[in-house]
């Protein structure tokens, strides 16, 4: 969206202040799903509220999307949105697309999305997958790529004084790559990590006592959730099954869960 407002002026100057031209960008965020990113709707529309406003930003111009479309955090749900917006003629011309809310959603858009010459905005899709320029020639965010996690949880394992911690991870661009990370720091640290739990989105029933089946078989009380809070929500019931409570046991888990998930 921003760099679409920086090539806007370079249209030309047309109109006057009673006649604006209308641009329009597509929007496609998570509405349902395993992550929600709609919460950014408000934020987008302050967004567009000030630039509307000023007319020295858009000069003789409007910006706004029309309908937002939901990725559902899904693959398929996400290309089906885009060519909704792009491969229909009774859509208006859009300029660039805000799209498309999680990176499970937001990578397989990524890949497409320079064929339309468009710039596409994401302030949700954290994967460090998209860092990629080569294969993601359009793609633009907001937000720093989850490479850093790994870090930052090292970073809180060295702080207290850990020397082993257990991590259960969806099996997804976006979690991996935090694994990873973390695989690397433990190993130069001469720290213990096991990492064997692997959940996998494409099993409509995964046995989730395979989450706590630690390859190393050791006694874990510190314990990582690398996963979407669909999932870490079924972890934890059974974790609490299991009699794995505070304070004995210490669980880890994002901070952009949804409130109250």
């Amino acid at each position: 969206l921003l760099v679409a407002i920086l090539l806007v002026p370079c249209l030309g100057n047309h109109g006057d202040d009673g006649n604006k031209i209308p641009l329009h960008f597509s929007y496609i965020t998570t509405i349902t799903g395993g992550f929600r990113a709609s919460g950014g709707i408000p934020a987008v529309d302050l967004a567009l509220e000030e630039i509307n406003n000023h007319s020295d930003v858009l000069v003789n111009y409007t910006l706004n999307y029309t309908t937002i479309l939901d990725s559902a955090c899904d693959r398929s749900a996400s290309l089906d949105a885009f060519f909704q917006h792009f491969d229909n003629d009774s859509e208006p011309t859009y300029i660039s697309t805000v799209c498309c809310g999680c990176s499970t959603a937001t990578i397989p858009v990524a890949e497409i999305s320079h064929y339309w010459n468009i710039p596409q905005i994401a302030y949700a899709a954290a994967a460090y997958e998209l860092t990629n320029r080569k294969r993601y020639r359009s793609f633009f965010r907001v937000l720093a790529s989850f490479e850093f996690i790994g870090a930052s949880l090292a970073g809180v394992v060295r702080e207290f004084g850990w020397r082993q911690m257990a991590i259960i991870t969806q099996n997804e661009n976006l979690f991996n790559g935090v694994t990873v990370t973390l695989r690397k720091i433990f190993n130069d640290e001469a720290w213990t990590l096991d990492d064997s739990a692997m959940i996998d989105p494409n099993l409509e029933n995964f046995p989730y006592d395979l989450a706590f089946s630690w390859s190393r078989n050791g006694d874990f009380r510190i314990i990582t959730i690398n996963t979407y809070q669909d999932y870490a929500y079924r972890i934890l019931c059974e974790a609490f099954n299991r009699g794995m409570l505070p304070p004995k046991y210490v669980w880890i888990t994002p901070v952009w869960y949804t409130t109250g998930w």
